[in-house]
């Protein structure tokens, strides 16, 4: 009897958490595409939490992230003979950079699918524009590619998976720590921080963040919880300790996982433009983004609970999945949104969401 040998397709996408969890649809829509296909990530340390239990893949081939970003030789020829003795039959590359396209050549990869961008796109026969920093939200570009393999669908749902474990640490965290498990808000102050650039530009500030907190507990009553890495412990430590209310600050205690399990038990996710941002996409929870230097349509769905706040000045946004070229004029996007205009963002967003279900507990 002749075993049948399942074709073996790889995914290549690296630096940002988010980066990874924008390529979900596009992963689903890869499996629709290849039902019994051998589906692999080929991504970074730093982001593979990102796609750590989804269904639609086989395993992730991890590295680590200055390998790839600082060109590192002979690291990049480690990992091209790992992937040539893998022997892939196709390679969707969520990249526009010629440098990676060529990785994927020189691992013997026959059938290439991916981005070209300005001159880009040498290494690979199948290609499809990249658009960056546009009015298309980057997960519908991203879809671009399985397109050209002949898929034709346009569902744009984020997925982020938590495990049981990791439900149960949020839970516990909840519990140990008086909060209301009903009506709880998760504050992520901190972000911009990926393989590829810092970026803390995107970051609103402390004292605002502050004043935002003490504005939800006054108007409802919330528990408010602080997420971060250890990286962003500072920026927390500020916002508690500048708030004139009760604050839990777990910055640095959780990892991305548990973090992302609070967000989905929490009543909302207010942020800057970060990783986390899109869990709250994922798990359909309402959310508030304050964005400045970065494009919301780019980063956002457009839909009722997934929101985003900006000053609205004349030079914003200016960058998008490239290197931020740095601002001259004093960071005004961000300096001239006020807390309060965040706030009623924050609150419109609420009513609409739960004055509703407040009334009906109210007639029962």
């Amino acid at each position: 009897m002749i075993k049948h040998i399942k074709d073996k397709v790889l995914i290549f996408r690296n630096q940002g958490i988010g980066d990874l969890i924008l390529i979900t649809p596009a992963i689903r829509a890869i499996r629709h595409l290849h039902p019994e296909a051998h589906i692999s990530v080929f991504t970074g340390d730093w982001s593979k939490s990102s796609v750590e239990g989804n269904p639609h893949i086989y395993e992730i081939i991890s590295y680590p992230d200055p390998w790839i970003q600082n060109k590192k030789l002979f690291r990049i020829l480690q990992l091209t003979a790992k992937l040539r003795r893998k022997r892939f039959d196709r390679v969707y590359i969520f990249h526009s950079h010629d440098i990676l396209q060529l990785l994927t050549l020189l691992s013997g990869i026959p059938e290439r699918y991916g981005f070209s961008f300005e001159g880009t796109g040498r290494f690979i026969q199948h290609k499809t524009q990249w658009e960056p920093n546009s009015q298309r939200y980057i997960a519908d570009n991203y879809l671009d590619i399985p397109r050209l393999a002949g898929y034709n669908g346009d569902d744009l749902s984020l997925e982020y998976y938590l495990s049981q474990e990791n439900e149960a640490e949020a839970e516990g965290i909840i519990s140990g720590n008086d909060i209301d498990k009903d009506n709880f808000v998760v504050i992520a102050p901190g972000g911009g921080i990926n393989p590829r650039q810092d970026v803390f530009e995107k970051r609103w500030g402390a004292d605002k963040f502050a004043r935002l907190a003490e504005l939800l507990h006054e108007e409802f009553d919330c528990s408010i919880i602080l997420i971060g890495a250890k990286a962003e412990k500072e920026i927390c430590g500020i916002v508690k300790n500048k708030s004139a209310v009760k604050v839990v600050n777990l910055c640095g205690e959780t990892n991305f996982k548990v973090s992302a399990a609070l967000v989905k038990k929490s009543k909302m996710l207010i942020s800057n433009d970060s990783g986390i941002m899109h869990t709250a996409v994922a798990f359909k929870k309402p959310s508030a983004a304050v964005f400045g230097p970065s494009n919301p349509y780019s980063l956002l769905p457009q839909n009722n609970i997934n929101r985003w706040v900006s000053s609205g000045i004349d030079c914003s946004p200016c960058y998008c999945n490239s290197i931020f070229k740095g601002c001259d004029r004093n960071l005004a996007c961000m300096k001239e949104l006020s807390a309060e205009k965040v706030f009623e963002t924050v609150k419109e967003l609420w009513i609409e969401q739960y004055s509703q279900i407040q009334r009906s507990h109210t007639v029962l």
